[in-house]
């Protein structure tokens, strides 16, 4: 058996220490110490240290040293100070017209497409009215090939989000 400074009998695998002691071993001050303790370092009971857990905590224990109450408080903290300026700053941006939401983004440029739409799948009638009055055995043809070019690049899009057009596809028709 081992005796600490109070002249007090321990088991030899204890290694249970005052403040005084840890202070005294450390070469520190008492508000040093009290700043490890509330930084997590590990405490026995008040004003008792374990000087063996104390030393794995103040080399890091290979650094798996989680953040203290305090720590986590003061990083959640900041946290929610930056979301709550981050807030302000859109809505400042969205009062001066430099901030559009995101809603109203999607809403837009889906009425967008929707009339791209329809204007491209208008294309073969109008393609097929303008040539029936010269060619009208071409116009119903014409129409049907630019009803399904249209048809599979809107079926393109929709899939991929790309569109590609078949290169060498394309037929040969006789004008004479």
């Amino acid at each position: 058996m081992h005796k600490n400074t109070k002249d007090t009998a321990k088991p030899e695998n204890t290694f249970i220490f005052s403040s005084a002691e840890i202070c005294e071993f450390f070469g520190i001050s008492r508000e040093t110490l009290s700043g490890w303790a509330k930084k997590g370092a590990p405490k026995e009971s008040r004003g008792n240290w374990d000087l063996k857990k104390l030393v794995e905590w103040k080399i890091g224990a290979g650094n798996k040293k989680e953040d203290s109450p305090e720590l986590r408080k003061l990083k959640a903290d900041v946290r929610y100070r930056e979301t709550k300026a981050d807030l302000e700053e859109i809505k400042k941006l969205e009062k001066v017209g430099q901030y559009v939401s995101v809603d109203d983004v999607e809403s837009s440029m889906a009425e967008v497409f929707l009339r791209i739409k329809q204007g491209l799948l208008y294309m073969g009638h109008r393609i097929a009215t303008e040539l029936n009055a010269q060619y009208p055995e071409l116009a119903l043809d014409a129409k049907r090939l630019v009803d399904e070019e249209v048809t599979k690049g809107l079926t393109q899009l929709a899939t991929t989000g790309e569109y590609s057009s078949a290169k060498g596809s394309r037929r040969k028709t006789n004008t004479t």
